[in-house]
């Protein structure tokens, strides 16, 4: 009989945590509709990679396409100093380098000049390896754009930014180059002397990030880090992974007037948490589906929610307790 009364009871308590449990969980999505944040903007990573080889003008336009904000990339410099889009320090993976300089494939992007550069197709890859499922459904005229694809130049790629009014973010790399300061100079005489307006161009580096505020003080620092306790002088643009950041940091910004962008956020579901979380911007590889998104997945009112959760609760208790009643 101990037994009984003790499994009884266990049964008892466990059932009450299942019921009451759902009551206590909480998500940036519980809120009324008129406390919505505004949809984040795009930031589109690398283009639109799902759309067109990365970091080509061909990936650039596409994000244009997807009413992208701003164009994330990543700079390196050529060895006779021009700043170029590239990814990766070697060139292997979204180049021919292998077929076309056999003999140079291991060495670092920053090795070749501007013209040994220019001999790369840059964008067959792309349909070689489908990084991505939606190549698949690329038109004929796109996959022979692919095709024509060749790395640009940062001079093209602000061209292309100043024209579509659209901002651009990036790296420079590699940081740990001991020519990087030269890359720093070089990175910046290209944007003071493309017309671009300096509230266009997102400044991520950390490196000599002093000077490029003297130099060119127009330019917005982005910063890959949370704001410190001690702070010199406030960070109004800050660049991290969402996993780095909860929803009450996310919020607690946003009052502070800091602008935050998170990446790599590509589903839907995820992209829904983040604009309910009142995240400024995220990075993303599907701007093409992220645009179409009118509304989050789901927004319920928190008395909505409870309600919902107490007619299941209840529902299923009266279930049970009808099933044991048959039994007995």
């Amino acid at each position: 009989t101990g037994l009984k009364v003790f499994l009884l009871l266990l049964y008892c308590t466990v059932m009450i945590v299942l019921y009451l449990v759902p009551l206590g969980i909480t998500s940036p999505c519980i809120m009324e509709e008129n406390q919505l944040p505004p949809k984040p903007a795009l930031v589109g990573h690398r283009g639109a990679p799902m759309l067109a080889p990365e970091n080509t003008l061909m990936s650039l336009h596409k994000a244009v396409d997807c009413d992208v904000q701003v164009f994330e990339t990543d700079v390196m410099v050529s060895a006779d100093g021009v700043p170029f889009l590239m990814h990766d320090e070697e060139l292997t993976r979204t180049t021919n380098v292998q077929a076309v300089f056999p003999e140079r494939t291991a060495l670092n992007s920053t090795t070749f000049n501007w013209t040994d550069l220019q001999q790369l197709d840059a964008g067959s890859w792309f349909l070689e390896r489908r990084p991505f499922p939606t190549v698949q459904s690329l038109s004929a005229s796109d996959r022979y754009q692919v095709t024509k694809q060749r790395i640009p130049s940062l001079e093209q790629a602000l061209e292309v930014a100043k024209q579509s009014n659209i901002s651009i973010m990036f790296d420079l790399r590699p940081e740990n180059h001991s020519d990087y300061q030269n890359f720093v100079n070089a990175t910046l005489k290209v944007i003071l002397q493309s017309g671009i307006q300096l509230d266009q161009v997102l400044w991520l580096p950390d490196g000599f990030r002093e000077q490029v505020k003297q130099q060119a003080p127009g330019i917005k620092q982005v910063y890959g880090r949370k704001r410190l306790q001690n702070e010199t002088e406030p960070l109004l643009h800050i660049n991290l992974p969402y996993q780095d950041m909860s929803s009450e940091e996310i919020r607690q910004y946003r009052q502070d007037n800091i602008s935050v962008n998170l990446y790599v956020v590509n589903q839907p579901w995820l992209f829904s948490v983040m604009w309910c979380s009142g995240v400024n911007s995220v990075t993303t590889n599907a701007c093409q589906v992220l645009k179409e998104m009118k509304h989050p997945i789901w927004l319920l009112p928190s008395s909505t929610y409870l309600m919902i959760w107490i007619v299941v609760d209840c529902t299923s208790f009266l279930a049970i307790l009808w099933a044991f009643l048959l039994v007995k």
